[in-house]
């Protein structure tokens, strides 16, 4: 990288000093997505009822992903809540870039943010006008007879059926593909953008100082 010209904690940062704080960000985004990974396969081995909270978790990962990214992308934060979660998951989710993706979801970013709303603010299913929504981790010929049956018992209104576990695993892909794309971006040429990327680094470090969390054991003697 060109010469930082970013000044932190009061002097002009060095690269050796960027090289601890990007080590640091991305480690620590690494370990959240772990964090994150292993509580939802710990939910489903213990209780496979508790798909909700596995997608409450999933969505919270998207959430942050999304944030890390526009303040990467941009070495700033100016879009809604809405508008950068639905374009992480356009971008990393529903995307043939990402092994997990499948058509067969039954998802796409509108319905994934008013999914998330529904779950994390009412641990329900959205309300919409247009049609039911459901989860259902079925094969297509059972989803168009369930569709079929909805239909009927409710004057014509369509269904879709979210399948939950392609959804939270193309979540997690999502991560993955997001990787991907942020080596590509650290491996520009053009210096412009490296200097985002650098102010990002330095803008995340500084969040994750205020608002981040550490594992403090402690052991009662």
């Amino acid at each position: 990288m060109s010469k930082i010209n970013i000044v932190f904690e009061g002097k002009e940062l060095t690269q050796s000093r960027f090289n601890e704080i990007e080590k640091y960000v991305l480690e620590y985004f690494l370990s959240l997505w772990n964090d994150i990974r292993n509580s939802i396969y710990s939910l489903r081995k213990n209780d496979s009822k508790l798909v909700k909270s596995e997608l409450c978790l999933a969505f919270i990962g998207a959430d942050t992903l999304s944030r890390f990214r526009e303040i990467i992308t941009t070495g700033k934060e100016e879009k809604s809540n809405e508008d950068r979660f639905r374009e992480w998951f356009d971008d990393f989710v529903f995307n043939q870039r990402n092994e997990a993706y499948s058509q067969h979801i039954g998802c796409d970013s509108s319905t994934a943010w008013k999914l998330r709303n529904s779950l994390l603010h009412f641990y329900g299913l959205p309300d919409l006008k247009s049609e039911h929504v459901g989860f259902g981790a079925l094969d297509q010929t059972l989803i168009k007879k369930f569709k079929t049956l909805v239909s009927r018992n409710h004057s014509g209104k369509q269904t879709r059926v979210i399948n939950p576990y392609r959804l939270i695993e193309a979540i997690l892909g999502g991560f993955l593909t997001q990787g991907e794309v942020l080596s590509e971006m650290i491996k520009g040429v053009n210096d412009q953008e490296k200097e985002i990327y650098a102010k990002g680094i330095v803008k995340c470090y500084e969040i994750i100082q205020n608002e981040g969390t550490v594992h403090v054991p402690f052991e009662k003697k």
